[in-house]
């Protein structure tokens, strides 16, 4: 079984993870396979600590999903340095990154067709 991490930015602001959440809740309504969030700051857990949650469970595979809508240096960079960490602390595990949501021709669609029809 793959578990799946969606990583975000995170805020001061703790209203600001609620859509995350929501993802999250609509996630686990659809599969039983694991799946957490994570965030870069200001909120837990961390990348680290819920890849950490994972492996504990028994996982030997992860796939974390930037959640951001553009590739900046949090995505090129930040990222990049918490996986190789996370992988030079769990050398079996199968850690896998996808592109960030933004990337998505799904996700540009679903924006572009929101956009349309709020005007």
């Amino acid at each position: 079984m793959t578990g799946t991490i969606l990583f975000a930015h995170g805020s001061r602001d703790p209203q600001w993870r609620v859509p995350f959440e929501d993802i999250l809740k609509k996630m686990q309504a659809l599969s039983s396979a694991p799946t957490s969030l994570a965030f870069l700051e200001c909120m837990t857990p961390t990348l680290e600590q819920a890849i950490d949650e994972m492996v504990e469970t028994g996982l030997k595979q992860i796939t974390v999903i930037p959640v951001f809508l553009a590739v900046g240096s949090h995505v090129r960079k930040d990222l990049p340095t918490l996986l190789a960490t996370a992988r030079l602390k769990h050398p079996d595990l199968a850690l896998e990154v996808t592109e960030a949501i933004g990337e998505q021709p799904a996700i540009q669609e679903a924006i572009a067709t929101f956009a349309l029809a709020a005007r």
